[in-house]
């Protein structure tokens, strides 16, 4: 399920407009179906890019769904899952601006079979210009608790932070972070906050978190998961994201009023960011106070990690131990491994495991002379091969 606009990006000519929307069915962009089915239950990812080319008035743009009645499920849906049936805004002034990502990350609700993903914005005053859009989807992703992700940094993890104006370059990726305090998340003050690990000092307009990882693999998915303020019931303060010294092009609105419900924001376009060895994430939480203050963070980086289509078969010896086989594989696919002892073409293979890989990580087995096979020991030479079952 998902829908990209194409390679080149989409001009949207606006002329004395106010509150509208443009895109509104896929059909007519080369998508055969006006809607796309879901299944409720599931995690699912939409957003996109947004780039004003100048207009003459303020102006806010989101990108939203709807479900409506089809020829396959004609029952009436629910009310729209607030806020998730719409993308935190695109704020753009009279300025050309560049790239902007919108995302939204949600569980989807029951009663809804299919949706349709559409344009809308807002202007108080009339004005004319143009918007571009680019790279717009709707895809499902695994469940935040799937196996498929590999943890980069979770929940509860360990964190520089400082609660004064840092330097200016604190979120650079080779800057020193020494000198600051360092404690496990999750941080918080106040009264609302729960399962708070670490106190932090209130009254504070902004509190800072850098954190280092590891990587050892190429990126197909990046989640990040927050339970973070701050949300004053009238205005969002969105948390700031840099990896490795980039900031995030977005609102990212990963925050309620008391930080304790998680939220989620799919970085798969920034996957890019990121490089196999040592990265840095940075994120900046601002705070809204009033005669109590609520305060809380704890951010946590989740990838799918790339697996080649190609299948590969490791063999990895050790004394006194059986050979351990080691199976890469694309995600779904069914394999055996089979073995002979001779390297005789006339030699018959001769089948030891099958196995499906359902999350398209490496699959590990030992020969221990399984289905009717001598020991690896008894024979003086062993081949292996992988093939599809």
């Amino acid at each position: 399920n998902i829908f990209y606009q194409g390679r080149q990006s989409m001009r949207v000519i606006l002329e004395n407009q106010t509150n509208s929307g443009t895109i509104a069915q896929f059909d007519q962009y080369g998508i055969p179906d006006s809607t796309l089915y879901v299944t409720p239950g599931n995690f699912y990812s939409y957003g996109g890019f947004f780039k004003s080319g100048g207009i003459s008035a303020p102006s806010q743009h989101w990108l939203t769904w709807i479900s409506t009645k089809t020829g396959y499920d004609t029952n009436t849906r629910p009310n729209l899952p607030w806020p998730n049936y719409f993308t935190p805004s695109f704020v753009a002034n009279t300025n050309v601006t560049d790239w902007v990502y919108v995302n939204r990350t949600f569980q989807l609700p029951s009663g809804f079979s299919n949706v349709e993903l559409g344009h809308s914005f807002s202007m108080s005053t009339p004005g004319s210009g143009s918007i571009y859009m680019d790279n717009l989807f709707f895809r499902s992703i695994p469940a935040p608790t799937a196996t498929n992700w590999a943890n980069l940094v979770p929940l509860g993890s360990s964190w520089r932070f400082f609660t004064n104006v840092p330097p200016s370059n604190w979120y650079f990726d080779n800057f020193n972070d020494s000198t600051w305090q360092q404690a496990n998340a999750k941080f918080g003050a106040g009264s609302g906050p729960t399962n708070i690990v670490t106190r932090l000092p209130q009254l504070r307009p902004a509190y800072y978190f850098r954190k280092t990882f590891t990587l050892n693999s190429d990126v197909e998915d990046l989640l990040l998961t927050a339970t973070c303020t701050d949300d004053s019931g009238s205005a969002l303060y969105p948390i700031r994201v840099y990896l490795n010294g980039t900031q995030i092009p977005a609102s990212v609105e990963t925050v309620t009023a008391q930080g304790n419900e998680p939220r989620y924001f799919d970085l798969t376009p920034f996957a890019n960011l990121l490089r196999q060895g040592t990265n840095s994430i940075a994120v900046c939480v601002s705070n809204y106070w009033a005669d109590w203050d609520d305060v809380a963070f704890d951010v946590s980086l989740k990838a799918v990690l790339y697996h080649p289509s190609i299948p590969k078969l490791t063999v990895q010896l050790a004394p006194s131990q059986p050979p351990r086989l080691s199976m890469e594989s694309a995600p779904g696919t069914i394999w055996q491994i089979q073995s002979r002892d001779s390297s005789l073409a006339t030699a018959p293979w001769q089948m030891m495991q099958a196995f499906t890989n359902t999350t398209g990580g490496t699959q590990v087995i030992q020969d221990t002379g399984q289905n009717g096979r001598a020991l690896p020991s008894a024979t003086p030479s062993r081949l292996y091969r992988l093939i599809p079952y």
